[in-house]
């Protein structure tokens, strides 16, 4: 990350908040936007749109990342494509089987609130060790999905990683677990930050982590369901 000057007024958890809900606000504003304008986009322009989205969501994300006093305009940005992207999975996976959406959304919803609950109540400790173990065990999750995308290109792919066996049911339950794992970090991101009176600034950048998460969250939620409902 780049090194800048920020402003003298300390971060604060209403001010993070406020900037999660907008961020949220907008997610969810551009993705029912999209799902309303799914049948007038045409079926040929629906994947590379998803795809787009997708990558334009990354080279934020990453801008974000390295240079973070951009946050304040590219977090809004962030949220509007990454809700065209989520909108057009959820179209799909609706499509495939209608009502998934609805319960995938508010299992995310029941699963953050109880990470926040566990979190806040110190049930959960947040120490060194939990955290380079849920870090060590998302970046694990995130080869894993890249070797699945390469070796896809070769017509082949991880076993465990599609499908709806017994296996595949239980790694994707993993996942699920570790994102919201995930989510008890950001919690204690935003946490650790107010106490040290972070710059005013890093309240945009904390907001965009927990919205990445929820967003990552959501999509893991939504493959678990689908999966189960294919053994059924």
């Amino acid at each position: 990350m780049e090194t800048t000057a920020y402003s003298a007024t300390p971060m604060t958890k209403a001010g993070t908040w406020s900037k999660v809900f907008t961020l949220l606000l907008l997610v969810t504003a551009a993705a029912g936007t999209t799902w309303m304008l799914v049948p007038t986009i045409g079926e040929a322009l629906l994947f590379p749109l998803m795809i787009g989205s997708l990558i334009l969501g990354l080279v934020l994300a990453l801008v974000i990342t390295f240079k973070p006093r951009t946050a304040p305009v590219v977090a809004p940005l962030y949220g509007i494509v990454e809700g065209v992207f989520v909108g057009l999975i959820s179209y799909f996976f609706e499509a495939m089987l209608p009502g998934i959406v609805g319960r995938a959304v508010l299992t995310t919803f029941i699963v953050a609130f109880a990470m926040w609950f566990v979190y806040s109540t110190g049930l959960v400790k947040v120490t060194q060790k939990f955290r380079a173990g849920v870090t060590a065990a998302i970046f694990t999750v995130m080869l894993l999905y890249l070797v699945q995308i390469g070796m896809s290109f070769f017509g082949s792919g991880l076993p465990f990683m599609t499908g709806s066996s017994p296996l595949a049911i239980g790694v994707q339950f993993v996942i699920v677990i570790i994102a919201s794992l995930a989510l008890v970090l950001d919690f204690d991101y935003i946490a650790r930050q107010v106490e040290s009176r972070a710059p005013k600034e890093l309240e945009w950048v904390a907001a965009f982590g927990l919205i990445v998460t929820l967003i990552w969250l959501y999509i893991e939620i939504l493959d678990l369901l689908y999966r189960l409902a294919m053994r059924d």
